[in-house]
């Protein structure tokens, strides 16, 4: 039997409140819609996906304390992720809002204080990956310890891949000085959305030597290997809520490349929620 793939994932772990309005919003008033609470947040996402795709992952993110850090830690575990932090603050949430017109999210990410106190450790050991989310590299008051782990991870076998993660905050922090900083973790692989990949202005060697994966939503995905773009379409099936679907395609990637991934990213729409479901 072969040897799992092991991702180490880094950033953030997060409540997903999910709403679905089933009529238009009204203001100053009641609108009935269906809310579902899930763990989410890119990084746990990416690690949930990684074991439901045969992989193993750990997590290096936040610590989850109060109601709801117990949640998202429950629902953690029960996917066979193994989760380390330092912090005990409180967890973040994101609200996602699903109308007709698309998907909107409202991001608070609680406590960030233990992006310093990153470090290398037994959570990247021997990994095969490591993931960092763009989140955890824009929230950081002192990014240079997830470079050093990154260079640690590299200088030790592992491969680096990093999501841009949010073309709003990439262009508040500056497209020049984040694509600077992406270039000094190395990847191996950059996943974005076309917003993002705009947003930053293709400011580094992406698509050449390091594999670019374009995420186009609906229309699919690129896939830039050596200068050549693999484009692919959405599999054809049930789509019920796009919410980390872009986060099952970078698991299903590092898992096991370019089919997986659009495979991952399928099975992901076709249920609400951003995690893979548990088995009953």
């Amino acid at each position: 039997m072969p040897v799992a793939c092991v991702v180490a994932c880094l950033g953030d772990v997060m409540l997903d409140v999910i709403v679905e309005p089933r009529t238009p919003l009204r203001v100053d008033d009641d609108t009935p819609a269906r809310i579902t609470l899930s763990a989410g947040g890119q990084a746990a996402n990416v690690a949930a996906w990684v074991v439901a795709l045969g992989g193993r992952a750990r997590l290096c993110g936040p610590g989850v304390g109060g109601g709801a850090g117990h949640v998202v830690a429950g629902a953690m575990a029960e996917r066979g992720v193994q989760m380390w932090g330092s912090s005990t603050g409180r967890t973040g949430t994101v609200l996602s809002l699903l109308t007709g017109d698309g998907r909107t999210m409202a991001s608070d990410p609680g406590d960030v204080s233990w992006l310093d106190d990153v470090r290398w450790g037994p959570w990247v050991e021997g990994a095969d990956w490591l993931f960092v989310s763009g989140y955890a590299l824009l929230r950081a008051s002192a990014p240079r310890h997830i470079v050093e782990v990154a260079r640690t991870a590299g200088a030790r076998g592992a491969r680096v891949a990093v999501d841009l993660s949010s073309a709003a905050m990439l262009s508040s922090y500056g497209p020049d000085d984040f694509s600077r900083l992406c270039r000094s973790l190395h990847p191996s692989v950059v996943f974005a959305t076309d917003g993002e990949w705009a947003a930053c202005g293709g400011g580094f060697a992406a698509g050449g030597r390091t594999v670019l994966v374009l995420k186009h939503g609906r229309d699919g995905a690129s896939f830039v290997i050596d200068g050549v773009a693999d484009d692919r379409p959405v599999h054809r099936g049930p789509v019920v809520d796009v919410t980390g679907s872009g986060d099952a395609l970078a698991a299903g990637y590092l898992v096991g490349g370019v089919d997986l991934a659009m495979e991952a990213a399928a099975r992901c729409v076709a249920h609400r929620g951003a995690q893979p479901q548990v088995p009953a």
